[in-house]
């Protein structure tokens, strides 16, 4: 045996022991997440994980010791995850928060849309709408119980995180999006959250810690959950008090009835300083 095919056997055998030790890992997490359950005690403490991981980060050398940071906080992450797994599996009574705000359907009664769009909305409706001046005329109408629905505009993809903004931490959700011919984006709101049949967007609103690769995990959890990142925009300061830094809209698509995207989402509620789903929707393209 040559010294390189000497050094994959000594590899493979590593690869063997860890392959072990992550599957009693993962497995040792739903008696993790019973135990906590029983003694009604949180899954996640960032304080005590943090200072676990200085704790094993310590014993590597320096040249090491970003990697072992990455590799604990993804361990750590995917056994939080188990737990939150489980305990969504086999505990009817809890569930993430936004699945009991789900309605049927949208709620009747008056539009309201900037003029300058007024017309595409009227026709994608079928409806006459109220005219306003603005978006934040429009959205203000539909905080304030004056219409059921509001349409906002955007002339430009890049602008779709000042439309989030605008919403994002409020009541109300986002149902539908569409792409008339021109190139511009109208998106319709209302204070319904509903799950079209043709859905095929959720939007989510988080913020992360500024911890080394806290972005990483928090997307690495999506991944996991089988959900794809259709658009994604950070935005590290929003003028104004009360909004979180390092704060990150999301588009993604998949299946948004399984477990995995349940669990994530989930997680994400409990992890997260700040986490709001903005709502699941569809994205219509329409033809020339």
């Amino acid at each position: 045996m040559n010294q390189l095919n000497l050094l994959n056997h000594v590899i493979a055998n590593c690869d063997e022991a860890l392959v072990e030790a992550f599957v009693r890992r993962m497995d040792i997490s739903s008696e993790v997440a019973k135990a906590k359950l029983s003694m009604d005690e949180k899954v996640y403490d960032s304080k005590t994980e943090r200072e676990y991981i200085q704790h094993v980060v310590s014993q590597f050398s320096p040249e090491l010791s970003l990697k072992a940071n990455s590799l604990w906080y993804s361990l750590l992450r995917m056994d939080r995850g188990q737990q939150f797994r489980w305990i969504l599996k086999h505990t009817e009574s809890i569930a993430p928060a936004h699945e009991a705000l789900i309605t049927d359907s949208l709620p009747e009664g008056p539009v309201a849309c900037t003029d300058k769009y007024a017309d595409e909305a009227s026709q994608l409706l079928g409806c006459d709408v109220i005219r306003c001046a603005s978006n934040d005329e429009a959205l203000q109408m539909l905080k304030d119980g004056k219409v059921a629905r509001t349409v906002l505009g955007c002339d430009k993809d890049f602008d779709l995180a000042q439309i989030y903004l605008t919403f994002y931490n409020t009541d109300i959700f986002m149902n539908a999006s569409a792409r008339p011919n021109d190139g511009r984006s109208l998106f319709f709101l209302s204070k319904n959250l509903v799950v079209p049949e043709d859905c095929n967007r959720m939007t989510l609103a988080f913020a992360v810690d500024r911890h080394y690769g806290s972005l990483t995990q928090a997307l690495s959890t999506l991944a996991e959950a089988k959900l794809n990142i259709e658009n994604m925009r950070l935005r590290r300061k929003v003028a104004g008090d009360g909004h979180p830094d390092d704060l990150i809209f999301i588009d993604l698509s998949g299946d948004f009835n399984t477990i995995d995207t349940r669990t994530a989402l989930y997680q994400f509620e409990n992890e997260m300083y700040y986490f709001r789903l903005l709502g699941f929707w569809n994205r219509q393209e329409q033809d020339d």
